[in-house]
């Protein structure tokens, strides 16, 4: 008899997208970079809340607010 797996379900690109609306400027390269973490932190077998993203000065420096993990802001 099978038991259940205790394993929590694969994550998705979904769940590193938070409600935040990203306001970087059309053709920012930001916008690049955003979607292969999105695209690539799935893949990692590492739970979410796991990820810490820390930032600093100008644009790029809102990336924490844009994948839903934890993040901080300097």
């Amino acid at each position: 008899m099978r038991t259940p797996s205790s394993q929590p379900p694969p994550l998705s690109r979904k769940d590193f997208i938070p409600d935040q609306e990203v306001r970087w400027c059309p053709g920012c390269g930001d916008y690049s970079i955003l979607a292969q973490m999105q695209k690539v932190l799935p893949t990692l077998g590492i739970p979410r809340e796991r990820f810490v993203f820390i930032s600093g000065i100008g644009c790029s420096s809102r990336f924490p607010y844009y994948v839903n993990t934890y993040g901080f802001h300097t």
